[in-house]
């Protein structure tokens, strides 16, 4: 028997930089677990969720959150959803399967992502010269997601405050987006 334990690891070892009017910060604490959704079982998935925490299905490039507001589903594809929730347990699948309390598949995808919190009333003018999309308030609305690339890197990005949004991208690539965002920060500032 071997010696080895697993132990869990932040992607950027929980980086925060201050900039002025502008905050980069690691997500940690979060987890983010894919839900499929059966199509023969939409009705039945949907009115398991809001009986057992006020969920909705969100419409795409669009989010809903619990009565608590302590899950959030992001709608990227059609026929699955991703729930992003604080935890920091090793069973993220079988923590929000109850909470959900819907017949559908889970997979925990947390441990795949680096997430990155850009914040602070310049991280729009910071996102806007590495994100191809329109971020201006009336087109990227709070709760608002989409699947984009940034300087080449594959990434989600969700909007969760008037001045805050939340990156996601592959695990291997945080450091080069962390980077990015840097990059432009001193091109802004």
């Amino acid at each position: 028997m071997s010696d080895y334990e697993l132990v869990v690891e932040s992607a950027l070892d929980g980086v925060e930089h201050e900039f002025e009017g502008v905050t980069v910060s690691e997500v940690v604490g979060k987890s983010l677990v894919m839900v499929a959704l059966p199509k023969s079982k939409f009705k039945e998935i949907e009115s398991s969720m809001t009986k057992s925490c006020g969920l909705s299905l969100p419409e795409m490039e669009y989010s809903s959150q619990s009565n608590d507001s302590s899950i959030t589903l992001w709608r990227l594809q059609k026929n699955q959803v991703l729930a992003y929730f604080s935890y920091e347990g090793n069973d993220a699948e079988e923590y929000i399967a109850n909470r959900l309390n819907a017949p559908a598949y889970y997979t925990d995808q947390s441990d795949t992502w680096a997430m990155i919190r850009v914040s602070g009333p310049r991280s729009r003018d910071v996102l806007e010269r590495i994100c191809p999309i329109d971020l201006s308030k009336n087109m990227f609305s709070i709760g608002s997601v989409s699947r984009t690339s940034m300087e080449h890197i594959g990434t989600i990005i969700f909007r969760d405050d008037e001045d805050s949004y939340v990156l996601l991208t592959m695990r291997s690539f945080g450091v080069s987006m962390l980077h990015a965002i840097k990059v432009s920060v001193r091109n802004v500032i």
